[in-house]
């Protein structure tokens, strides 16, 4: 393990090395949040108390300004990391040494993530305190008890749907612009915008069934209580199952690259 242990403090080095776009980084989940909450404060505008897509504006207030942490803290950018090693030939120093190479990635993402992940929680807390004050919204303390381990479960669940997909690094030459493209696309579908009751009915039963919305929609759903307690087990424990079905997809996926590939570098 003390490899491990070592890749997670690389990462922290790393992470604290470049403080300017740490800040950037920060700034940037800000502005977004902002704009979304006056575009819906003005939907709600003279609804007096209506709800929209099943949420009352308290809680789609908490939505999309906990959406914004909660995307940053899921989000680990782990597709890049895998891509450039691929195509560098950086993967060939991992394949002589006795490294499992998914678990360096994981435990130097979150090291180089634990700066900001520390500071999303913060800003959360920060951000749920606001609005008690602001729209009187309050989050139970069983919630809160339950969130903090969903969002943890989530950021993995994360970490290997993107690892997955950069195994088609072995494949494609040149796949940066589809990393960009399908982010934008997985955020947007897993409830890291808005609430995915506003792409209707019929997306909202799919997205039971798939692991995007377990990264963002249900994390947030426990926080604001629309799930109960017991609920909110079932969503943990289906996590833990996506996580196995996917860090066993990973593996596959990654030996099978493996096969194809060719070391031109490093």
């Amino acid at each position: 393990m003390k490899k491990y242990k070592t890749a997670f403090f690389v990462g922290v080095s790393n992470s604290m090395e470049y403080r300017f776009d740490f800040f950037m980084n920060l700034l940037s989940t800000v502005f977004p949040i902002i704009m979304q909450v006056f575009i819906w404060c003005s939907m709600y505008n003279g609804s007096d108390g209506e709800t929209m897509y099943g949420y009352t504006f308290p809680q789609m207030i908490m939505y999309v300004v906990v959406a914004g942490a909660v995307g940053k803290f899921t989000n680990t950018g782990v597709e890049y990391m895998v891509n450039e090693d691929i195509h560098s030939g950086g993967i060939a120093k991992y394949l002589v040494r006795p490294v499992n190479y998914v678990g360096f990635c994981l435990c130097n993402i979150v090291g180089n993530k634990f700066a900001s992940m520390i500071t999303m929680v913060f800003v959360t807390l920060g951000a749920l305190l606001v609005l008690f004050f602001a729209v009187d919204f309050v989050a139970a303390p069983a919630a809160l008890l339950l969130f903090f381990p969903s969002l943890a479960l989530a950021a993995v669940l994360n970490f290997y749907i993107f690892f997955c997909l950069s195994t088609l690094a072995f494949w494609l030459t040149e796949i940066g612009n589809f990393f960009h493209a399908i982010s934008v696309v997985i955020m947007v579908m897993s409830g890291g915008v808005f609430p995915v009751s506003v792409f209707g009915s019929a997306y909202e039963t799919i997205s039971r069934y798939i692991p995007l919305t377990y990264t963002i929609n249900y994390p947030i759903r426990i926080l604001s209580g629309a799930v109960g307690a017991e609920e909110a087990v079932k969503v943990l424990c289906i996590q833990l199952i996506w996580i196995f079905i996917l860090a066993v997809l990973a593996r596959c996926s990654w030996n099978l690259g493996l096969k194809k590939y060719v070391a031109v570098g490093g």
